[in-house]
């Protein structure tokens, strides 16, 4: 019975440390520009697209989601980096969203920096930094209740995910929907080749 017990205990705390491994972790040590939470994910993808002299890159996942990423200052050898390389990215991310119409003017300038990047300053915790504040008029591009995740595609058509979406936010959304986005943009802390 003693055994029965141990094994009990020990599948349980492997199946929290595995969940702990895939699930995002807290960003608790810094405040989300947008106010709202923020979290540090980290992913094995394939890069799709980059821009060299933006550090925007994209990245699809082998579940097929795409994403867009800005190289933060920490990544050095982004020529290292090619489209096709499979890689490991670490990376910061947090947004608000808005579900009403666009007004006139926001059509008209539907991608604005409301802020630019932010750095760490002196006395900061490295990498506490992130991307720039937008404001993005952005389209719901996919929908996945079973794992909380939302896709949208932003005036540029560049693809964002947002994780750990309330399933009862999910009743409020449909594909195709127009929403406002506050976000800070995607900002990769690590940049790693993946394993052939």
């Amino acid at each position: 019975m003693q055994r029965l017990i141990t094994n009990r205990v020990s599948i349980v705390a492997l199946l929290l440390t595995m969940m702990s491994l895939v699930m995002p972790v807290s960003a608790a040590d810094w405040k989300a520009p947008t106010g709202e939470r923020g979290t540090i994910k980290v992913v094995h993808a394939k890069i799709t697209a980059i821009d060299y002299e933006t550090r925007e890159f994209s990245l699809q996942t082998p579940q097929g989601d795409i994403n867009t990423l800005t190289a933060g200052e920490e990544v050095k050898r982004l020529a290292d980096f090619a489209v096709g390389d499979e890689i490991v990215a670490t990376y910061l991310t947090a947004l608000a969203a808005e579900l009403r119409e666009p007004t006139e003017e926001e059509m008209a300038n539907p991608f604005v920096v409301v802020k630019d990047a932010a750095k760490t300053e002196a006395g900061e915790a490295p990498g506490a930094a992130m991307g720039r504040v937008v404001r993005a008029v952005c389209t719901i591009e996919g929908m996945n209740r079973v794992v909380r995740t939302v896709m949208i595609a932003d005036s540029r058509g560049k693809y964002h995910i947002i994780d750990d979406v309330k399933l009862e936010r999910f009743s409020e959304l449909s594909l195709g929907q127009t929403v406002i986005m506050t976000y800070s943009e995607a900002v990769a802390l690590t940049l790693e080749k993946g394993k052939d």
